[in-house]
C-alpha cells in the first residue's frame, strides 16, 4: 500500500487533475510500460511530461528507444481514433502508416538535430472504421527536437505541432478563386475592348426595292463582301427575306416609323459561296427624308454584336452553374449536420452504458469497493458525466443546424418559468458561494413558446452566469414586459466581457477567456444553440456587459 500511494503522489505531481489528459495519464498504469513506475522516473523526465501535460499548444513527448507516447488535450485532437490507445505507446506503432517517413526524423532528433517541417503532407489514418481505415491527407507544421537527460545524452523527442489541413485548404480554395475572379476579369475587359473597338455598320437603301445605294467596310465584312451596291435587297442578301428583314424595311418606309432591333438573330454567308451562318446585330432602320419631307430610302446602321451575346450565354450559363454548386454545398452542409446528429445518438448510447456499469460497481454489485477504487469510480463517472453534457451540446447544436427542431409553443408564465429554473442551480450557486435570487415580477406575464426550449436557454444563461461570477458575488433573475415581449434577464456581477469579444460569444465553439490557467468546460456550444433557439421561437439573445462590473444577458420572446 504504501507503494501505491507513491506512485499515486508521484504521478499526481506531474500530471495536472484538469483537462482529459492529465486524469488519463494519473490512471495509467505506467510501471506496465518501459517507463516504469512515475516515482522512478529521472528528472528530466517528469519535468518534460509535466510541461507537455500543462501545455495549450499540441505537444507529444516520445521517450526512450521505443518512443513511448506522452501526450496532451491538444495533441489528442490530432490522435483522432488512435486515442487513447496510443497513450504510453510507440509513436511509430500509433503512426504506422507514416512510420516510414517519420522514422528516419526521429533517429536524426536521438543523435542531436532539431527538424523542422511547415505544411508537411502527411496521408494518415485517424479514423477507425471496419477494416482498414481509408487514408486523409492531412497537412502539419512541427518540430521535433531533443530532450536532454542528466547524464547529457538525448532521452527522447519533444514534437511541437500543429495541424494546417485547414489553412492550407483554405488557401488553395483562396488562390482558385483569384484565378477565376482574374479570368472573369479578363473576360470582362476583353468583351468591353470589342464592344467599344467595333466599327458600326452603315448603308443606305433607295426606293419601294430597297437598292442598295451605299455601305461602308464594316456592312461589307458583315454580309461577306458580295457586291451589292445598285441592288435590291432581295436580289443583294437573299437569304434575309424569309428571316423577315425586307417587311421590316417595308414597314419602315410606310410609316415613317423607325425600327430599332437589339442582338437580333440573322443569317448571313459571311464569304462568297460559304453556307450561311448566324449573326446577332443591334441594328437600326431610320427613314431616309427629303427636303419636301418625301420619304425616299432607309438608312441602316448597327454593330454586330455577336461575340457579346454567346459571351453572354456563357456568363449565365456560369452563374447557373454556380448556383446548382452553391445548392448542392448547402445540401453537403446539411447532410454533415445530420451527420454530427447522428453519431451524437450514436456516441450517448455507450456513455450511457459506461455511467450505469460504474453506478453498479460503486454499489458494490460484483464485490467490495476499496476507498481508492471508489474515488477513482468517482473520476470516470464524472468524465462519463462531462464527456455526455458535451455530447448533448454537439447533438443540440447539429439539430438547431439540420432545422430537426421539435417546438410545441405555449403560453408560459414568464416568472413560474424563473421558479421552476431556481432549485435545478441553487445547489451550484451554494456549492460556489453565490447570491441567487429572483427579483419581483408581474405574475400575468405569459410568453409564448417552447417550455422545454425555453427552460434550456435559462438554465444555460444562469449556469455561466454561476461559473464566471467569482465566489461571493450574485446572479438576479428578473422579468417585464416591453412592448409586444416579455424579456427575461439573468444579471450578474462577474468580471464582464470585452465589448469587441461580445458579438462572438455567440458563435459556436467560441469561449471568452478560455486559457490553460483559467480553464472552461464546455466546447462553447451553450450560448450559440441558446441564440439560435430563441430566433426559431420569433425571439433574440442578447447581452449587454462592461468589463469588471459584470453581464446581462436578455431572453426576448413574443407576449403570450
Amino acid at each position: 500500500m504504501p507503494i501505491e500511494k507513491d506512485r499515486t503522489d508521484a504521478a499526481d505531481l506531474v500530471f495536472p487533475a484538469t483537462g482529459e489528459m492529465g486524469p488519463l495519464c494519473r490512471d495509467l498504469d505506467w510501471a506496465a510500460t518501459a517507463l516504469g513506475p512515475v516515482e522512478s522516473w529521472p528528472t528530466s523526465l517528469r519535468t518534460a511530461a509535466a510541461m507537455v501535460a500543462r501545455q495549450g499548444l499540441a505537444q507529444n513527448l516520445c521517450w526512450g528507444p521505443e518512443l513511448l507516447q506522452i501526450y496532451n488535450d491538444a495533441y489528442r485532437v490530432i490522435m483522432g481514433d488512435k486515442h487513447p490507445v496510443g497513450l504510453g505507446r510507440s509513436v511509430l506503432w500509433s503512426w504506422a502508416e507514416i512510420a516510414e517517413q517519420v522514422a528516419p526524423l526521429f533517429e536524426r532528433v536521438m543523435r542531436g538535430e532539431t527538424v523542422y517541417f511547415e505544411d508537411l503532407l502527411l496521408r494518415v489514418r485517424r479514423r477507425a472504421a471496419p477494416g482498414a481505415a481509408p487514408l486523409e491527407d492531412a497537412y502539419f507544421t512541427f518540430s521535433y527536437s531533443p530532450v536532454i537527460v542528466e547524464s547529457g545524452e538525448v532521452g527522447g523527442v519533444l514534437i511541437n505541432c500543429y495541424e494546417t489541413t485547414a489553412q492550407v485548404h483554405a488557401r488553395a480554395v483562396q488562390a482558385e478563386r483569384d484565378r477565376l475572379l482574374d479570368e472573369l476579369e479578363v473576360e470582362r475587359q476583353r468583351l468591353e475592348y470589342v464592344f467599344t473597338q467595333a466599327p458600326a455598320f452603315l448603308a443606305v437603301l433607295r426606293g419601294p426595292e430597297h437598292v442598295f445605294s451605299l455601305a461602308n467596310q464594316a456592312y461589307y465584312q458583315l454580309v461577306g463582301h458580295r457586291e451589292i451596291v445598285g441592288k435590291p435587297v432581295r436580289e443583294a442578301l437573299p437569304e434575309v427575306v424569309r428571316q423577315g428583314f425586307v417587311r421590316l424595311l417595308d414597314r419602315v418606309l410606310e410609316t415613317g416609323e423607325p425600327y430599332i432591333g437589339r442582338a437580333l438573330s440573322v443569317t448571313l454567308a459571311r464569304t462568297p459561296g460559304a453556307p450561311a451562318e448566324e449573326r446577332f446585330v443591334d441594328f437600326a432602320y431610320v427613314p431616309l427624308i427629303e427636303a419636301d419631307g418625301a420619304r425616299t430610302g432607309i438608312i441602316a446602321h448597327g454593330t454586330d454584336v455577336t461575340d457579346q451575346v454567346l459571351a453572354r450565354r456563357e456568363i449565365e450559363r456560369v452563374l447557373h452553374e454556380a448556383e446548382s454548386a452553391r445548392e448542392e454545398a448547402e445540401m453537403a452542409n446539411r447532410a454533415k449536420a445530420d451527420f454530427l446528429a447522428s453519431m451524437s445518438h450514436e456516441l450517448r448510447t455507450p456513455l450511457n452504458a459506461i455511467g450505469g456499469y460504474v453506478d453498479l460497481l460503486d454499489m458494490g454489485i460484483h464485490g467490495p469497493v476499496t476507498e481508492a477504487q471508489r474515488t477513482a469510480l468517482g473520476r470516470v463517472r464524472n468524465s462519463q458525466r462531462h464527456l455526455l453534457t458535451l455530447i448533448n451540446d454537439v447533438l443540440a447544436f447539429a439539430k438547431v443546424e439540420a432545422g430537426h427542431l421539435d417546438m410545441s409553443p405555449r403560453a408560459l408564465g414568464a416568472c413560474e418559468m424563473l421558479s421552476s429554473v431556481e432549485p435545478l442551480v441553487a445547489p451550484l450557486a451554494t456549492e460556489k458561494g453565490i447570491a441567487l435570487s429572483i427579483k419581483e415580477c408581474d405574475g400575468t406575464l405569459r410568453l409564448l413558446g417552447d417550455e422545454e426550449r425555453v427552460r434550456q436557454i435559462l438554465l444555460n444563461l444562469v449556469g455561466n452566469a454561476i461559473k464566471f461570477t467569482q465566489t461571493g458575488g450574485w446572479v438576479v433573475m428578473a422579468c417585464e414586459r416591453v412592448g409586444p415581449s416579455v424579456e427575461v434577464t439573468v444579471r450578474d456581477n462577474g468580471p464582464g466581457i470585452a465589448r469587441q469579444k461580445q458579438r462572438a460569444i455567440f458563435d459556436p465553439f467560441v469561449q471568452v477567456d478560455r486559457t490553460l490557467s483559467n480553464p472552461r468546460e464546455g466546447v462553447g456550444l451553450g450560448l450559440a444553440i441558446s441564440r439560435d433557439l430563441a430566433r426559431a421561437m420569433g425571439g433574440e439573445l442578447s447581452v449587454e456587459s462592461v468589463e469588471g462590473e459584470g453581464s446581462t444577458f436578455t431572453l426576448r420572446l413574443p407576449a403570450a
